[in-house]
């Protein structure tokens, strides 16, 4: 029977409170007699809105009772998606003078017939990446700021696929792995209920090994998870993915070996902003022991949003290593998984280009306790979830974070369960986990509580 996984993942809270990916405060000053009106700041979700208020017709209106008109002064302080971006008109002039001093850009003009036609220059020409000038605002952003969505924080393509090839890693069929046959009998009544379909044994290489030391359904896994996450202190982002993965047998006399295919979409909103990402991914599942394996997968993603402005795409290759064994009354997974992770250019034109040059290598270490127990008169798998990641290479805003939670999923059928899905659905499960990190933990901070369950 092929096994389809579905699990729900929802936020219990998230910390602090929403900020805008885009601020901009607009002073004017009259040059007749140097009168500044109170500066009026405004919070913006896109990047569209943030261009349309540093125009002069999106902000006149506001210090129009002043006697406001285009001979004032304007000085426009800006964050721009957490880069800060200044630009300003002298008394008496058309002409608009970017200053982003965080990237080296000083001084840089543009004349136009209007104030908001030169803006529309200046726009234009960050679109574009003209002198890579959008590349070097996204190179800042990646390692300065949490707004990044092609990489640098958790939530970021780049982070979405660090999860996913670990994530996949974790839960190839190869971790339905019961320890060797001389361990003591605890370990294969904890793993009966992966195990019990196929209990025969086969020849393999001039050797027997057990068939039933990994799942022979090479399940489809289609998932739905969510989450909201906290970065920099005060950024909230919501997630919500879609992962898919199957597993093909590729040699009939070893049916441990597998190739795999993996992928992924996720939906993601800043605000108001929404951004949309996909990645692909292929490996190949290799036996090292009955017990052991290694998975190296190699993939590609991109990313889109008009919303914030943002093109990317980013080639990955990872090597993993799924070791099942037994340690006192617990079976234990241990997952480890190195990774090599590279932008590439993307241009879409009229929307925006850049072509940052961000390599990291990712290492993510996961250990994972099971241990059955009896719960309201239910045999119940608990799972603990440890792990680590570490980001090194180019310098990115989360270097390093750790999830710790549980997982409490039932061994046979839940008789409501079965009764009220008409025996479509052979276990449920729930999950708990913190989201922190410890060398920054402002940084990035959540919660995060699952569902699932497995047709």
């Amino acid at each position: 029977m092929k096994k389809i996984t579905a699990t729900l993942v929802l936020s219990v809270c998230s910390w602090g409170a929403f900020a805008s990916s885009f601020e901009a405060t607009v002073t004017v000053t009259n040059p007749a007699d140097g009168f500044t009106p109170p500066p009026q700041t405004y919070e913006l979700d896109t990047a569209n809105n943030f261009f349309n208020q540093i125009k002069e017709k999106g902000f006149e209106a506001n210090f129009k009772p002043y006697g406001y008109d285009s001979s004032w002064g304007v000085t426009a302080n800006t964050l721009y998606a957490g880069v800060p971006i200044n630009v300003t008109f002298a008394p008496n002039s058309n002409r608009a003078i970017l200053d982003i001093p965080s990237i080296g850009v000083q001084g840089l003009t543009f004349d136009g017939t209007t104030r908001s036609n030169s803006t529309k220059q200046m726009e234009t020409y960050l679109r574009n990446d003209t002198n890579h000038t959008y590349t070097k605002i996204v190179e800042y952003q990646v390692a300065n700021t949490p707004n990044s969505q092609i990489a640098g924080n958790p939530t970021s393509l780049q982070g979405q696929i660090v999860s996913g090839n670990f994530d996949f890693a974790a839960n190839v069929p190869s971790a339905t792995v019961s320890t060797p046959t001389s361990t003591s009998s605890s370990t294969s009544s904890s793993t009966s209920s992966s195990s019990s379909s196929s209990s025969s044994s086969s020849t393999s290489g001039g050797r027997t090994s057990k068939a039933s030391s990994v799942s022979s359904a090479n399940p489809l896994m289609v998932g739905v998870g969510g989450g909201t996450y906290t970065q920099g202190g005060k950024l909230d982002i919501s997630v919500i993915s879609v992962p898919v993965s199957k597993a093909f047998e590729i040699d009939s006399n070893d049916p441990r070996k597998k190739f795999l295919l993996n992928g992924q979409f996720n939906y993601i909103t800043v605000g108001q902003a929404a951004s949309y990402q996909g990645s692909l991914g292929i490996g190949y599942m290799h036996p090292l022991a009955d017990n052991w394996y290694l998975i190296p997968t190699v993939g590609y993603g991109a990313i889109g949003s008009q919303d914030l402005a943002t093109l990317g795409q980013i080639f990955s290759t990872s090597l993993s290593s799924n070791y099942q064994f037994k340690f006192r009354q617990f079976d234990m997974g241990f997952v480890n998984m190195f990774g090599y992770y590279k932008t590439l250019p993307l241009s879409i034109k009229g929307t925006v280009s850049s072509d940052p040059n961000i390599n990291n290598y990712v290492f993510k270490n996961g250990i994972f306790p099971t241990k059955v127990v009896s719960l309201f008169g239910h045999d119940v798998k608990v799972k603990g979830i440890f792990t680590d990641t570490e980001f090194t290479g180019s310098k990115v805003f989360v270097r390093q974070y750790n999830e710790v939670g549980i997982e409490l999923a039932s061994v046979k059928k839940v008789g409501w369960l079965d009764s009220i899905s008409h025996g479509l659905v052979d276990s449920l499960s729930l999950s708990g986990k913190y989201v922190f990190s410890i060398e920054n933990p402002n940084n990035f901070e959540g919660y995060d509580i699952g569902i699932s369950y497995d047709f």
